[in-house]
């Protein structure tokens, strides 16, 4: 039982990290977008893959936090 709470404390640190991650680099990318007046702005493919890593980060950290044996995962939902 030891060992799975320990194995579960490490897959939420690693889901917490990984959605830091993704967060700094969406942060990144969005300051390095041109500051206009306009409001168009136009999602690179590379932006796009971004906000999908970071949706499936939080998702996985929603997962792996929520209680277990409870309904489906969140990327079920």
């Amino acid at each position: 039982m030891i060992e799975h709470v320990g194995a579960r404390s490490r897959t939420i640190a690693l889901a917490r990290s990984s959605l830091a991650d993704a967060r700094v680099d969406l942060d990144d990318a969005v300051s390095s977008l041109s500051n206009t007046n306009d409001e168009t702005v136009v999602a690179t493919s590379n932006l796009v893959d971004l906000l999908l890593r970071l949706v499936a980060a939080r998702r996985h950290l929603e997962d792996v936090e929520g209680p277990q044996n409870v309904g489906p995962p969140a990327s079920f939902r």
